[in-house]
This record gives C-alpha cells, structure tokens and sequence, in this order.
C-alpha cells in the first residue's frame, strides 16, 4: 500500500493512512503507528527508524534510508514488498515441512504420560497432559522463529542483500564510503561489519569496492570476481543484481 501511494505521489501521511491500521498484527500495527506519526511531524524515515530499531530488521532500515536519501523510496518500497512475500512463503514452506513432526510430538503429549491413566490417576493424567500442551504451544512458536531466522541469516540470503544494496547505492550516485556502509548495513552480517569498521572513511571512500570488501575469507571468489568486473565497467546493476537473483534462487522468486 505504501509502494502504491508513492507511485501516485501522495505524500507519507495520506498513504499510510490509506494502508489501513493493522489491527491484526500488534508489531506491524507499532510500526504502522509509528511511522504515520512521525511523517505527520515531518520527520525523515532515517530519523524514525533510528528511533525504534526494534520495529525494523537492519536489511529493511537501511533500504527504506537509501531509498530517501537517493529519491527512490518507490523502488525500494517494492522490492520491500517482494522481500516480504518471499519472507511469508519460506516461513509456509518451514510450517510444512515441520508439520508431521510436530503432529507426532503432539501424539506423544498425549501418550507418553499414559501408563498415569492406567493405574487411574486420571487427574495427574490431564494435568501432564495440559502441561506438555502448553509447552508444545510455546516451544513451537519460538522454534519456528528461530528456524526462520536462520534460514534468512544463510550465506547465499546475506550475498544477495549485500549485491542489492550496492547496486541500488552506487546508481544512486552516493559516494563510495556511504554505498559500502549501507550494503554492509543491509547485509546484516557480524563479520562483514567487522572487516569494514576497522577502516577509516577515507579508506572506504578512495578504494574500489573489491578492494574495500576483499578481506580473506569475507566474501566468496565469485562476489569478488563480480565486483572487480562492476568497479572497472561501472554496470553495477547488470553484474550485482543478477548474482544477487542467483543467490536468492527460489526465496527470491
């Protein structure tokens, strides 16, 4: 919905007004609030998502920041847009393929404490039983949230947000040491923004990108390879988008 207001050019407040409320999702109706509020006072993005980094992962808050600062906040919204639907299929497809697991784990709840039935201590029974029930609820959510964030956080998901990123900065025209810290940003990657933070702004700015993401062991020869071939044509977006669609495979479809 914001993706479509700022296509026909309506400004924050009106288009996020037109999105809805979001009832039904209490974080993405926090973040719905807080960004309809904010835009109201004429706040920047960048300022509102610095405020409540809870509310967004780092790979969406340094986009929707490119996006403002280079004026291709429409772009970024759809991309956006396409991350989340790929997001919501991969956590269907983790749901389905935990399903038959966490059937039988719920068969066992239930017949696991049996032999306390038998010799007819029918109220330990249910008690065992409603105990391992709540667990089994509790415990699921939280597993499934884990596996899901580590099927995001895998090597091939962090390469691809990284090309984006790149991508999208450096046809932006920002200058080399802001396009690194955004990618590394929306790469959300510990040793990657390790690698980067020992460096100085005039380093990150001077360098080419290779040079400047080529530490040993930080990326993959095929990531190098392709960014020595970007930095010497300066076609960023034929080279990085389309190693960064081979990364995602079919999580980016």
């Amino acid at each position: 919905m914001w993706y479509a207001g700022c296509s026909a050019g309506l400004p924050h407040p009106v288009a996020l007004t037109a999105a809805g409320d979001f009832s039904r999702s209490r974080v993405v109706g926090t973040l719905h609030k807080h960004l309809l509020e904010g835009t109201r006072r004429r706040e920047s993005l960048a300022a509102l998502t610095r405020v409540r980094p809870d509310l967004l992962a780092p790979f969406e808050a340094a986009l929707i920041e490119l996006g403002e600062e280079t004026g291709r906040l429409e772009e970024i919204f759809k991309l956006l847009g396409d991350y989340f639907q790929a997001e919501y299929r991969m956590v269907l497809s983790i749901k389905r393929k935990m399903s038959y697991p966490m059937i039988n784990a719920l068969a066992a709840i239930f017949i696991a404490p049996f032999p306390i039935l038998f010799f007819g201590n029918s109220a330990l029974y249910l008690l065992t039983v409603a105990g391992g029930l709540v667990m089994a609820v509790s415990l699921g959510g939280t597993l499934l949230r884990s596996v899901a964030r580590w099927y995001g956080g895998k090597r091939e998901f962090v390469l691809a947000r990284l090309c984006r990123a790149l991508a999208l900065a450096v046809e932006a025209g920002l200058p080399l040491d802001r396009v690194v810290d955004l990618g590394v940003k929306a790469a959300d990657d510990p040793r990657l923004a390790a690698h980067v933070k020992g460096m100085t702004v005039r380093e990150r700015g001077t360098q080419t990108l290779a040079s400047t993401l080529g530490g040993p062991g930080i990326l993959p020869h095929e990531v190098l390879a392709a960014l020595r071939v970007a930095d010497e044509t300066g076609n960023y977006r034929d080279t990085m988008k389309r190693l960064a669609t081979l990364y995602d495979g079919d999580y980016g479809r």
